[in-house]
């Protein structure tokens, strides 16, 4: 199960960026998150009846919410922008990744004391490179 959880969100991402990718350049960003999100909506609940373990409580909802909402907001449009100013898929779903995981590494360890071993930080710097190898022009 442990790997199945990441192919499931490897699939939705590539679903995800595929389908940006083909949104017209036309329309309003806001307006293609807002359908978007509709429909997200929709299969959400229809998640729910078919997830039917877990608290439904709105009392047990804290900040995190909120911070997940914008969150959510800043990937979807910043992905959508970056696909009309011309960036390739690969190159930004990877040039993200890295500079997130860079970002996430020290903050890991500052707020949940998650240690960082050396093979990972071999594979980040491994990974840097990489992206700087696929950035520069």
């Amino acid at each position: 199960m442990y790997f199945i959880t990441i192919l499931v969100a490897v699939a939705g991402s590539v679903t995800y960026h595929l389908s940006l990718k083909h949104l017209p350049a036309t329309l309003n960003p806001f307006f293609s998150l807002v359908v978007i999100y509709a429909f997200a909506l929709l299969i959400s609940l229809a998640g729910m009846a078919l997830y039917p373990t877990g608290s439904r409580s709105l009392s047990q909802l804290n900040w995190s919410v909120l911070g997940a909402s914008l969150g959510i907001i800043g990937i979807e449009v910043g992905f959508l922008l970056a696909y009309r100013a011309g960036w390739s898929m690969g190159y930004t779903a990877l040039s993200t990744n890295v500079l997130t995981t860079l970002m996430l590494l020290p903050l890991g360890y500052l707020l949940y004391r998650e240690q960082p071993t050396v093979e990972r930080l071999a594979g980040l710097l491994l990974c840097s490179g990489g992206l700087w190898l696929l950035l520069r022009r």
